[in-house]
């Protein structure tokens, strides 16, 4: 499989952001599950705080051809084009401990 694996972190806008997940996230899911740009994610989910459970942001493992391809999905994701994010890190990653069989080491 060619390509490489992104993880994307967005933090959260603090004041809005349990609207904007209440009102997009079936669009958001919908959009996720399908691949776009070549992109497709492997693995995602909510960060949330051990005290209260307080979601905080998203964090997403995404196969790509490049960055440019990840950037071009993550810019058609509903909660980007909400606003969720005060802020994003997007990374390569090198996929070890547990990779995808066609992706080991």
């Amino acid at each position: 499989m060619s390509g490489a694996y992104f993880i994307f972190r967005g933090y959260d806008v603090p004041e809005t952001s349990a609207a904007i997940r209440t009102r997009i996230r079936p669009e958001h899911r919908a959009y996720i599950r399908e691949a776009r740009h070549g992109v497709r994610v492997a693995a995602g989910g909510m960060v949330v705080t051990d005290a209260d459970d307080h979601v905080t942001g998203t964090l997403l493992i995404l196969h790509g051809p490049d960055r440019a391809a990840v950037m071009r999905y993550l810019a058609g994701d509903p909660y980007w084009a909400a606003g969720l994010f005060a802020r994003y890190e997007l990374d390569r990653w090198a996929w070890g401990l547990g990779a995808p069989a066609e992706e080991a080491p």
